[in-house]
């Protein structure tokens, strides 16, 4: 994911979490804020309530995967918060995409086209 791509800033989170809306699922949160820009940029929170290092990591990289498999479906022009819960610990990959899908789908974020 390109750097242009994500949120790397604290204030641009804490923008989002203060202005934006959420959504969740039993294994995500989507916070989502509109930003006026021709593309997404996207970050993933995995907090330690989650498990350790290892779990984590692996958390966060079935967020990233999933995501990069809807981005190219999505609205544009959109700061995304994803934020796991303790049962993205425990999903596999088809578990993860699929979760992805759904609460992304809540948000409205898939282009009409594609619905």
């Amino acid at each position: 994911m390109r750097k242009k791509g994500r949120i790397t800033k604290n204030r641009e989170y804490q923008q989002v979490f203060r202005n934006g809306t959420s959504v969740a699922t039993r294994t995500f949160v989507l916070y989502q804020l509109r930003n006026n820009q021709s593309e997404n940029r996207v970050g993933f929170v995995v907090s330690k309530k989650i498990g350790n290092a290892v779990t984590r990591n692996r958390a966060k990289r079935l967020m990233r995967e999933s995501y990069r498999l809807c981005a190219g479906k999505l609205r544009r022009g959109y700061d995304l918060v994803l934020i796991a819960r303790p049962a993205a610990a425990k999903m596999n990959f088809m578990q993860a995409a699929a979760e992805m899908e759904k609460v992304l789908q809540r948000g409205g974020l898939f282009s009409v086209a594609d619905t």
